[in-house]
């Protein structure tokens, strides 16, 4: 039972990576909750351009991303969970030697859905659905962009898939795997779809160690590159991340990760970090 106490709570928080906050597949339980405040840390200098060419940065440019967000799940009922995710930016795009240094603040992109469960396999791997809302909570004028997002309400569907891994791989360790598709209501979209598969390994009954993949690309007739990625519509990105998490109890749970951007499309290279809690009240 411990290690799959374990599994659960892993799979929640590698699903909430950068740059799109979401849940793991396993059920919440009913009546219970699930509240996860994070730090997350950005930054880059250079970029790729639409071939995927390293570009390197003027001198002095520097884009950087401090966000905090919460994260509430609910469970309706043993299969079937309420998630909502709300984002707060602090954000510093330095243009260069000699140029101006412009900051950004503010409420993100809110995603709140549901998540169903419809198979588990001995209570170990839980296979689920997720449909969801993407509500900015910002306004952008007509014609403008905002640093804070692209400003257009849109919809995700994801298929979720984790928990033990077999015993015929290991005795111990967890995974989760995700695929995802994002429509923004915009006549330039974007489109985007995402992988995201995660592996990781029990240090001792406290701790863990973990390394996930995520495979980026979003899809828009508007090409045009953007520092920022939250204002950007077409671009593609390949991340690793290791994370480490300490139990403190059976309710209180930290982690702490750092990611690099090792390739990419019309993106910038960057390396960032989060730090987030796990609060089952």
């Amino acid at each position: 039972m411990k290690k799959l106490r374990l599994s659960l709570v892993v799979c929640l928080f590698f699903a909430l990576g950068l740059p799109h906050q979401t849940f793991a597949g396993f059920p919440i339980g009913k009546y219970r909750d699930i509240v996860v405040p994070a730090f997350n840390y950005y930054s880059q200098t250079n970029h790729y351009d639409v071939y995927g060419n390293y570009v390197k940065g003027a001198p002095g440019a520097q884009f950087s991303s401090y966000s905090f967000s919460i994260f509430a799940g609910y469970g309706i009922s043993r299969r079937l969970d309420f998630l909502v995710t709300v984002p707060y930016l602090y954000q510093v795009n330095n243009l260069g030697t000699g140029n101006k240094t412009i900051t950004s603040q503010g409420a993100g992109d809110m995603v709140a859905g549901l998540s169903y469960n419809f198979a588990n396999y001995d209570y170990l791997r839980y296979l689920s659905v997720q449909v969801s809302g993407v509500v900015p909570l910002y306004t952008v004028q007509a014609n403008t962009t905002s640093a804070l997002g692209l400003g257009n309400y849109g919809a995700e569907i994801k298929l979720m898939f984790c928990g033990a891994l077999p015993t015929f791989i290991a005795d111990k360790g967890y995974f989760n795997t995700e695929v995802a598709y994002r429509r923004y209501f915009n006549f330039q979209g974007p489109d985007q779809i995402s992988w995201l598969g995660t592996v990781g390994y029990p240090i001792g009954w406290h701790d863990q160690v973990s390394m996930d993949i995520t495979v980026f690309r979003s899809f828009s007739s508007n090409t045009a590159f953007n520092i920022n990625y939250n204002a950007e519509r077409d671009y593609a990105y390949v991340k690793p991340q290791l994370n480490f998490g300490h139990t403190f109890s059976r309710r209180f749970t930290l982690f702490a990760g750092g990611f690099y951007v090792p390739y990419g499309i019309n993106t910038g290279l960057g390396y960032g970090g989060a730090v987030r809690a796990i609060l089952k009240l």
